[in-house]
C-alpha cells in the first residue's frame, strides 16, 4: 500500500511539474528563430507586448504585418499532422488577407529531405520552417504532435491544441477569439 501511494504521489508531483512548466493560454511566447525551408530565417520577436514577425534573405528583410500567428509543431510522419496541414491549408485560404499567419515548424530530424518533397506534393501554401533538433519546440515544451499555438499580436497565447483540434470550426473560434473577425 505505501509502495503505491508513493508512485502515485510521485506521478502526481511530476504531472503538477510537467503542467506548470508547459506554455500554456494566457502565458506570452519566447522570441525565437529558426530557418525556412528555403533557407532564408524567420524571427520572431516578443518585445514588451508587442510581437513581430521578420523574415530576413540574403539582401533583403521584410516585416510581415498580421494579426494572429498560428504556430504549428509537426512532422512529415504524423498522420494527426497531416490532417491539421489540410486544414490550415484551407483556412490559409480565407484567413490569410484577414490576418492570419501560418508558420508551420517541422521537427523532421533530416530536415528539408523529407520535408521539402512533402510541401511540394501537399502545395503547403504558408510558411514552413524547420527545426530538425527541435530546438524551438523545447522552448515551447512541445510533448506531443501536433501542437498549434494560436498567438494573438501581442505574443500572448490565446489557445493551444496538443493533438488533433476537433475541426475547422474549432480552429476559427480561436482565430475570433484571438481578434480576427
Amino acid at each position: 500500500m505505501r509502495r503505491i501511494l508513493f508512485f502515485s504521489g510521485a506521478f502526481f508531483l511530476a504531472a503538477t511539474i510537467f503542467a506548470l512548466a508547459a506554455l500554456k493560454e494566457g502565458k506570452t511566447i519566447p522570441s525565437f528563430q529558426t530557418t525556412l525551408l528555403d533557407g532564408r530565417k524567420v524571427v520572431v520577436q516578443n518585445d514588451k507586448g508587442k510581437l513581430s514577425v521578420q523574415i530576413k534573405g540574403s539582401k533583403v528583410n521584410q516585416n510581415l504585418a498580421f494579426k494572429v500567428l498560428v504556430l504549428k509543431f509537426w512532422a512529415t510522419w504524423c498522420r494527426p499532422c497531416q490532417i491539421t496541414g489540410q486544414w490550415l491549408k484551407k483556412l490559409h485560404q480565407t484567413q490569410n488577407q484577414k490576418g492570419v499567419l501560418i508558420l508551420a515548424v517541422s521537427i523532421d530530424e533530416d530536415g528539408r529531405a523529407s520535408v521539402e518533397p512533402f510541401v511540394k506534393e501537399n502545395k503547403t501554401p504558408y510558411l514552413v520552417a524547420l527545426d530538425p533538433k527541435a530546438e524551438v519546440a523545447d522552448q515551447f515544451k512541445v510533448e506531443a504532435l501536433p501542437t498549434i499555438f494560436v498567438i494573438d499580436k501581442k505574443g500572448t497565447i490565446v489557445k493551444v491544441f496538443v493533438g488533433m483540434p476537433s475541426g475547422l470550426k474549432e480552429l476559427q473560434e480561436a482565430f475570433r477569439s484571438a481578434g480576427v473577425r
